[in-house]
């Protein structure tokens, strides 16, 4: 088992267990003063996992409810949000209620959302049942909606109490959300893990078969993103590096109305930001091509064809944006993340530059 405390920014300390069989622990986090529990999940996760939740908070909170909402990231609105509220206002659900997020970053993502703002703020836990929210997702507080100008535009920092990363969950995950949470790894390491990225090459094979996942490999990308958020709880320096590839990434899921997967998208980010990176920041050729054959080897490829045009406009929405220039966050070799000679975190990439390195490396 590896329990990782995450202390953020004087306000919220953290919890995260990451263990196979962790859920079991659920009602241990409880706290004394949380009265009733409403966990919230997609509709296909609640049927898998709701009842059990269910059952497990039952000895520790004294009115639960579980509410669900159509699966898939055309959920993840204001309208859904707005539905789930008043569906805790008309329960009665106060103060000293626990939202439980239940499910991948979609589910996270909105009912994290719902718990920032509902009745100005209550408490939540995670238990993510994806391996991007495991590695990604859950961790760090992010939450946030879709609009039709880009992804999570609306949203708020608010910092979960626990996090329940539990391997066994992903058991029922199918393969195509498995690779997704296999582009989030890699990300991590890119970002912050030499090593992992070297255990990663190494055990390919593994990775991408259909076996239980290492809890090793989960653990550290989860150590490497509280490392990170530690640091920076609410993005204003260095934590925009956790963006590595979803500048593009998110711009090409909007583009296709969100028919590309997550991971295939931050896939696709990646290796263009690698390339954008070889240009602006000096990252070695050898470790973009590295970058690439690993994104390949775990069966991200082929990837599908966008048109730069189509994603052009979604880039101007990015929120690292500053003054009209967009913003990237680059490597200067896999494991460190680059800083521009003004210490910032973020790199300008002009259009151009960008169409260039998408045409020749997307085609």
């Amino acid at each position: 088992m590896a329990r990782l405390r995450l202390t953020l920014v004087r306000r919220v300390e953290c919890e995260v267990v990451v263990e196979r069989g962790a859920v079991r622990e659920l009602a241990t986090l409880w706290r004394p003063d949380w009265e009733a529990a409403a966990v919230i999940g997609d509709d296909n996760v609640i049927a898998l996992h709701g009842g059990r939740l269910r059952d497990l908070l039952a000895p520790v909170a004294r009115k639960i409810a579980v509410l669900g909402f159509l699966p898939g990231e055309a959920s993840k609105t204001r309208a859904t949000k707005e539905d789930l509220e008043d569906r805790l206002l008309a329960g009665g659900f106060g103060r000293r209620s626990c939202i439980v997020a239940l499910g991948g970053g979609v589910s996270l993502d909105l009912a994290g959302f719902v718990a920032a703002t509902y009745l100005r703020g209550v408490a939540h836990v995670n238990v993510p049942t994806t391996l991007t929210a495991q590695v990604d997702a859950g961790i760090g507080g992010k939450t946030g909606v879709d609009t039709s100008f880009g992804k999570n535009l609306v949203g708020a920092f608010h910092q979960p109490v626990a996090v329940v990363v539990d391997p066994e969950l992903l058991e029922t995950l199918p393969a195509g959300e498995r690779r997704n949470g296999l582009a989030e790894m890699v990300k991590t390491a890119v970002v912050a893990d030499e090593e992992l990225f070297s255990w990663m090459e190494g055990h390919t094979p593994a990775l991408a078969a259909p076996n239980p996942l290492d809890a090793h490999a989960i653990a550290r990308c989860v150590e490497a993103k509280c490392g990170v958020v530690r640091d920076d709880e609410t993005e204003t320096g260095r934590r925009a590096v956790l963006n590595f590839g979803h500048t593009i990434g998110h711009a090409i899921e909007s583009a296709s109305s969100f028919a590309i997967p997550h991971g295939v998208a931050v896939a696709m980010g990646m290796v263009v930001e690698a390339r954008l990176a070889v240009a602006l920041t000096g990252l070695p050729e050898e470790h973009a091509r590295r970058v690439e054959t690993l994104i390949s080897k775990l069966g991200l490829t082929p990837f599908p064809r966008v048109p730069f045009e189509a994603v052009r406009p979604f880039l101007a929405a990015d929120k690292k944006n500053r003054a009209g220039e967009v913003r990237v966050a680059l490597p200067a070799r896999i494991g460190v993340m680059a800083r521009t000679p003004g210490g910032e975190w973020t790199h300008v990439a002009t259009p151009q530059r960008i169409e260039e390195a998408y045409a020749r490396h997307l085609r």
